[in-house]
C-alpha cells in the first residue's frame, strides 16, 4: 500500500450530515414510539384499547411527541453543524499536505535534473551506448563459428 506522502491524497467530499450518535438514536426511537402511540389513540386502534385513557395522557403523549420532534430537529441541526466543521478540517489539512507533496514532487524533480546534467557533463563525448536487446553471447558464439570456417 502506498504511503501518504508518495501519492496525491483525494479532496474530501462534503457530506449533508454526520452518522448517528447514539442520543439522536435513541430520540428518533422515542419520537417514532409516541407518535405511534399518539397515532392509535386518534384512529382508537385497536377497537376499545384505548378508550380508558384520559385526556390528560393524551396531552402527555402529545407533549412527548413534540419535545422529542423538536429534540431531533436539534440534533440534526448539531450534526450538520459537525459534518461542516469536519469538512473545513479535512479541506485545510488536504490543502496543507496537497502543498507539501507538490513541493517534493518539485523537489524531486529538481534533484533529477541536477543529477541529469552532472551525469551528461561528466562523460562528454565519450559516451557508450549500451543496446541491451544485444548480447555478448550471441557475438562471441558467432566468432567461434567464424574462427572454426577458417
Amino acid at each position: 500500500m502506498a504511503s501518504r506522502w508518495n501519492v496525491m491524497q483525494n479532496k474530501p467530499k462534503k457530506k449533508r450530515r454526520t452518522s448517528l450518535d447514539l442520543y439522536e438514536f435513541c430520540t428518533f426511537i422515542l419520537f417514532v414510539s409516541l407518535g405511534s402511540i399518539g397515532l392509535m389513540i386518534l384512529l382508537k386502534l385497536p377497537s376499545g384499547t384505548f378508550d380508558h385513557v384520559s385526556d390528560e395522557r393524551n396531552g402527555i403523549i402529545g407533549l412527548g411527541f413534540l419535545l422529542s420532534g423538536w429534540a431531533l430537529i436539534r440534533f440534526d441541526a448539531s450534526a450538520r453543524r459537525r459534518a461542516r466543521e469536519k469538512y473545513d478540517y479535512d479541506l485545510a489539512e488536504y490543502e496543507l499536505i496537497r502543498t507539501k507533496f507538490l513541493e517534493m514532487e518539485a523537489a524531486k524533480l529538481e534533484l533529477q535534473k541536477e543529477y541529469s546534467i552532472q551525469y551528461m557533463a561528466s562523460t562528454g563525448n565519450n559516451a557508450i551506448i549500451i543496446d541491451p536487446g544485444v548480447s555478448d553471447s550471441k557475438y562471441n558464439s558467432s566468432d567461434e563459428a567464424a574462427s572454426d570456417d577458417e
